[in-house]
């Protein structure tokens, strides 16, 4: 991805993001609510089995840190320093990427406090449902989304020719979250912008330097 591409890209998701939590995201949430119930069940399926195999691979540990981390850190140790390929950076972009876009997440879950759409379609609340107490005040923005797409966009972008089906896992997880009533449609949209954001800024480490003069 280009400097100018990602620039767009912000350009565009930011207002877009805004727009939809002021005036869009909740009668678009709650049209899918009404019409995609038949495809809960699939997704609720699909998401719990990317969840068990995520949740295994961190849980199980090496060296006190999370299998999957350690996995991606040997990646990056053997392409680049021992086989002296370009796809050792990607692994540490990958980690990097991760680590970085699941935080931010966390981070911005404990200090937006948005509620989920389960409030909405429960009664209904005043006002875009920003910085509300009690609970279900964690919607914005989606970790789900932070975390497999976080794993996949990099390499997407890395493997063109392979990217539609990189994104086949994540995708379905996104839209999942939308159609089990997990996150309003800027939950997502946000997440995803973390993920190319972090994936830019790390992406940097691969980019070969101008030799000196």
């Amino acid at each position: 991805m280009t400097l100018r591409q990602f620039l767009l890209f912000t350009a565009v998701t930011l207002p877009g993001c805004v727009l939809l939590i002021l005036f869009l995201d909740q009668p678009i949430t709650l049209f899918v609510h009404r019409y995609t119930g038949w495809a809960v069940p699939f997704f609720s399926a699909y998401t719990a089995g990317a969840d068990t195999t995520y949740d295994a691979a961190v849980s199980a540990r090496v060296l006190g840190l999370p299998a999957l981390y350690v996995a991606l850190l040997l990646l990056f140790v053997l392409g680049r320093w021992v086989l002296k390929r370009s796809w050792g950076t990607l692994a540490l972009v990958v980690l990097l990427t991760h680590i970085a876009s699941q935080g931010s997440s966390n981070v911005l879950k404990g200090t937006v406090h948005r509620l989920r759409p389960e409030v909405l379609f429960s009664g209904g609340y005043p006002g875009t449902g920003l910085w509300a107490t009690g609970p279900h005040n964690d919607s914005f923005p989606s970790t789900h989304t932070a975390i497999y797409f976080s794993l996949f966009w990099p390499l997407a972008l890395a493997f063109p020719r392979w990217r539609v089906p990189l994104l086949v896992l994540p995708g379905l997880i996104m839209l999942g979250r939308l159609v089990m009533g997990a996150h309003y449609p800027s939950d997502v949209w946000f997440s995803a912008w973390l993920v190319v954001a972090y994936t830019f800024l790390f992406g940097l480490l691969g980019k070969p330097r101008p030799a000196a003069r």
